[in-house]
């Protein structure tokens, strides 16, 4: 068997999206691969592998996975990074996140009126997410900002699936293990479909009677899943223990961190980020910078400590979509940093020290920019969405360019 001059042996647990497959540890005939040497495009066609090699053979040369091959690269060879417009990005990516969207609010419906829950349909979108947030992260986490409060439960479901997704991916998840902790995020809160719309809805502070009603959409939707034999047991589990605390004094067992799936301490932390960044009746939505804030206070007692520091990581102190007001008094919208500039992003003004509209203006903090009393430009003060009735999908819409 001739192999490529630049071809690597890997176990098809260590495969990603990207890689090409130049030859099978078996006979090409009698696999259902129609091709001798073929790119892995798709979730299914890591499923597939799977399902029917132990090992392959990847050409490095005619790969470009997700997570470069750079231990087996010759000497000299660079990992490039790419950049994207972003209005490129999100012509790849909203019809996937539409999609997944129209898919969660199909899921919630059929649990509510009592009908077959449609697994399959789930694992396709959530599949197509795995690859968008591999392709385009910065642009999948974009679009999770979009939010309707009418359709809160059904968009909260599919944010904090594309939150774990891409937390699991920085945890060193690989994409059938994503594609399983996606369909977690996703039914997480059916449970939640039980619990009586003037509890789920209530402007007001909850009775003990009532957040014990709350409470119970965990052992809800433990008991809707269970009922059906193609849910994954992971996202069974992930919807009964999501509000287990790592001190055991979570709900509904008081479950001792080890008995914690750790798929469940993942959605646990993307889950109450996405709360508390979001308008709730009883609630306005608070930043990101604030809600990590909590997040970090709560490591070690509410969430597992490596989580939480993994997706602060993730999100940043500046993630891109945020309102931002500048040490001038200007109001601006992140656009993304630099790599080693995390601190430093770059801002599209777009209100000025008066706090109206103004001509749009990128600035790089990077750049260590002056204001007119010579002193550094600096980010004051970090606004929640909505922010001085800025919107920020009309914004996104327009096209701003971000890192990939």
């Amino acid at each position: 068997m001739a192999l490529p001059e630049y071809s690597i042996r890997l176990p098809v647990s260590q495969l990603q999206l990207g890689m090409y497959v130049c030859e099978l540890d078996r006979p090409w005939a009698g696999t259902p691969f129609l091709f001798q040497g073929f790119p892995i495009q798709s979730v299914q066609d890591l499923r597939t592998l799977r399902d029917t090699c132990e090992f392959v053979w990847v050409d490095r040369r005619q790969s470009h996975s997700v997570t470069p091959l750079a231990a087996n690269l010759p000497a000299g060879d660079q990992t490039r990074t790419y950049a994207i417009d972003y209005r490129e990005a999100v012509k790849a990516t909203e019809p996937v996140w539409r999609d997944a969207r129209a898919v969660s609010m199909r899921m919630l419906d059929a649990v509510r009126f009592g009908q077959e829950l449609d697994v399959s349909e789930v694992r396709r979108a959530v599949g197509a997410c795995v690859e968008s947030v591999l392709k385009h992260p910065a642009a999948s986490l974009w679009l999770a900002r979009i939010k309707q409060r009418d359709h809160y439960t059904a968009e909260h479901c599919l944010r904090v699936s594309l939150y774990a997704i891409a937390l699991g991916k920085a945890l060193g998840m690989l994409p059938l293990e994503l594609e399983e902790l996606g369909v977690c995020g996703m039914l997480h809160d059916v449970g939640k479909i039980k619990v009586p719309d003037e509890i789920l809805n209530k402007p007001g502070r909850l009775t003990d009677e009532e957040f014990l009603i709350m409470q119970a959409h965990t052992t809800y939707g433990w008991q809707l899943l269970m009922g059906n034999s193609e849910v994954p047991p992971a996202a069974v589990d992930v919807a009964h223990t999501h509000h287990e605390r790592v001190d055991g004094k979570g709900y509904p067992r008081q479950l001792p961190a080890q008995r914690i799936p750790f798929k469940a301490k993942i959605i646990a932390v993307v889950d109450a980020y996405d709360a508390i960044t979001s308008d709730r009746p009883y609630s306005e939505g608070r930043s990101s910078l604030e809600a990590l804030r909590v997040l970090f206070e709560a490591r070690g007692t509410q969430f597992d400590e490596t989580v939480v520091l993994a997706f602060i990581q993730l999100i940043g102190v500046y993630p891109p979509g945020e309102i931002v007001e500048l040490s001038t008094g200007e109001v601006g919208i992140i656009i993304g940093f630099d790599a080693g500039s995390k601190l430093k992003p770059r801002v599209l003004i777009v209100l000025d020290t008066s706090k109206q509209p103004r001509p749009e203006q990128v600035l790089d903090l990077a750049r260590n920019p002056l204001d007119q009393q010579g002193r550094l430009i600096s980010v004051r003060a970090v606004k929640p969405s909505g922010a001085y009735g800025i919107d920020i999908d009309a914004y996104r819409a327009q096209g701003l360019v971000v890192p990939v």
